[in-house]
């Protein structure tokens, strides 16, 4: 008995002493106020019961509403319809599907909240290819309700099928699909096509139908008042209550409620709520009365003997801390009790390790940053004179009439001033475009007119300080990896690009080089998402250049661990690079 009221939690020590100080008043309250105790326990379960359901039914009517407005921000693109409503024109069309088309209806899909199981477009174009993930012709659907649908010539609609539900299967129940379809409709008011998006029943419900609340049962009720679902298990011919929110059907024992539907789905909520067993209530109540006001004496006196042994403990751990705070932070508290005042002990220490392992981090911080000013400072060793010589040669090959080796000589002259001139880790997204630019250069002295270089950036974000070495080393890598054993007259295009989108600068650098393949890079993104540790920034110097490994370790690093890097890429295809920066 000791030992379990030693371990109590003080919570629950508190909660008795406090129930000590109550009991006795509200023993003199129940003796008043029983004769009407029944009453007021009806009036708050059925205001409980309409409470619930104006929950449940606010719930799914967001979830609706969600859908439907990202539907319908979807369905009146501009780029959307303008893709569906022209003739499908080989690769600039295929590169407006890849480049805005397929981004925007991932970007929707994966926006909606709650998730969407599915989503697509249905098109009467057939002009445009079967092999789009996302867009299908109308006549490669097999869905009935697209048809009814387009019969009724309606502009949007929520849909669910009823047939083939077993009764009292709650895998069944969460599996049943609900559609929403909206009419994709041009500036002139003609339906190019449709959106349809698909979501489980698992989404829109199962709060509720997975729901193990004692005394309450939730229902789905068709318009003849049958269960369509329910989180209990139900007779064959079972009828739900043809009762409303206002004359509530109650009998002996189970309070029925239904409430209102959302008006898009033909269905309502049912709500079955088990009642006060009064007759129980009453031949119990005079007893309880009795001995609550026997033990509030007892627990008045506990109550008392609980707080004095709260607060010495608090007074203990105090001088503990003061003791450990003059001696630098280097012991910790001892903890004898593992409650909520031992919790505030456990938290004190791994405090007290959080601070002694960020100081570790910050000073191997500083030692990197100290290793790559000092590498920067060997490298300014009379830089002048490299300059110097640069120029001769320039002004030499210029004299002979070799004007294109001079141009690709002075890239790389820029490239030299970029690396030893500048010792500021963080730069202009401006300078660090035209050190890559210097870099392409210096590949069409190899490649030719076969190297194209385009970027996507507003002068805005061009202004945006970035850390230095980010962009060269992941075109390098195109070079390097993605166009390796390209023929030389083969096309190499690195197309840059960035946008801010919630405090957040997104860089993508983009190839067309042979790709990777989809475990190789699923297996590099989760390495790229491992939570950054003060000893883990790799420089390969093995093989002497920078990589994603050790770009996506200084992104952390230089970032308090928010942003990093991703990878996407399609073999044979493409290969882009996506840079997050904090802001």
């Amino acid at each position: 008995m000791l030992s379990c009221f030693h371990n109590m939690k003080i919570s629950h020590k508190i909660t008795l002493g406090f129930l000590a100080l109550i009991l006795l008043p509200l023993v003199i309250l129940l003796t008043y106020n029983f004769s009407s105790f029944t009453k007021q326990s009806n009036e708050q379960l059925i205001q409980n019961g309409n409470y619930i359901l104006g929950n449940m039914e606010q719930d799914v009517n967001e979830k609706l509403d969600s859908v439907e407005t990202i539907t319908q921000s979807l369905t009146t693109n501009g780029s959307l319809i303008s893709f569906l409503s022209r003739s499908f024109a080989g690769p600039s069309s295929f590169e407006e599907y890849t480049q805005t088309i397929l981004p925007l209806l991932l970007g929707a899909e994966n926006t909606i909240s709650p998730f969407i199981e599915h989503l697509w477009i249905v098109t009467g174009n057939n002009t445009i290819p079967q092999d789009f993930h996302l867009i299908f012709h109308k006549s490669d659907v097999a869905l009935p309700e697209l048809w009814d649908f387009i019969e009724a010539e309606k502009d949007r609609k929520w849909y669910f099928s009823p047939e083939n539900l077993s009764q009292n299967s709650l895998d069944n129940y969460l599996s049943q699909k609900f559609y929403y379809i909206q009419n994709i409709t041009s500036p002139y008011g003609k339906s190019v096509g449709y959106a349809i998006v698909q979501i489980k029943s698992s989404t829109l419900f199962s709060g509720y139908l997975q729901s193990r609340e004692p005394n309450t049962a939730f229902f789905l009720l068709d318009e003849e008042n049958r269960p369509y679902m329910a989180n209990i298990v139900l007779q064959k011919d079972f009828i739900f209550p043809a009762v409303s929110q206002e004359k509530p059907f109650l009998d002996r024992s189970t309070l029925y409620l239904t409430g209102s539907s959302p008006s898009r789905l033909p269905l309502r909520f049912g709500l079955a709520l088990a009642s006060s067993e009064q007759d129980v209530l009453l031949q119990n109540s005079f007893l309880t009365i009795f001995l609550v006001g026997l033990l509030s004496m007892v627990f008045l006196f506990i109550f008392y003997a609980f707080i004095r042994s709260i607060t010495s403990r608090l007074q203990s751990y105090a001088s503990d801390m003061e003791t450990i705070a003059a001696s630098g932070f280097q012991s910790s508290l001892q903890v004898d009790q593992p409650d909520e005042i031992g919790e505030i002990g456990m938290q004190f220490n791994a405090t007290l390790q959080k601070v002694h392992s960020l100081m570790q981090e910050n000073i191997q911080k500083e030692t990197a940053y100290k290793d790559v000013q000092l590498q920067a400072l060997l490298l300014q060793i009379n830089p002048h004179f490299i300059y110097n010589t640069l120029d001769l040669f320039v002004g030499k090959l210029t004299l002979n009439g070799e004007y294109e080796i001079a141009d690709y000589l002075c890239d790389f002259a820029q490239m030299i001033r970029y690396n030893t001139v500048t010792t500021r880790m963080f730069i202009s997204l401006r300078d660090e475009v035209d050190y890559v630019e210097n870099y392409v250069n210096l590949q069409r002295c190899r490649y030719g007119d076969s190297v194209i270089f385009r970027t996507h950036i507003s002068s805005i974000l061009l202004e945006i300080q970035v850390l230095r070495f980010l962009l060269q080393p992941i075109v390098e890598n195109s070079f390097v990896h993605g166009f390796e054993g390209k023929p030389a007259e083969a096309q190499r295009m690195v197309v840059i690009g960035a946008r801010r989108q919630k405090g957040t600068l997104i860089l993508r650098i983009r190839d067309n080089g042979h790709g990777i393949g989809r475990e190789q890079v699923n297996a590099m993104n989760q390495r790229f998402e491992e939570p950054y540790r003060a000893d883990s920034l790799k420089y390969e110097t093995k093989k002497k250049g920078i990589g994603l490994e050790n770009i996506n370790d200084r992104i952390h690093l230089f970032y308090n661990n928010t942003g990093g890097l991703r990878v996407n890429s399609r073999k044979e295809r493409y290969t882009s690079v996506f840079l997050f920066l904090k802001l």
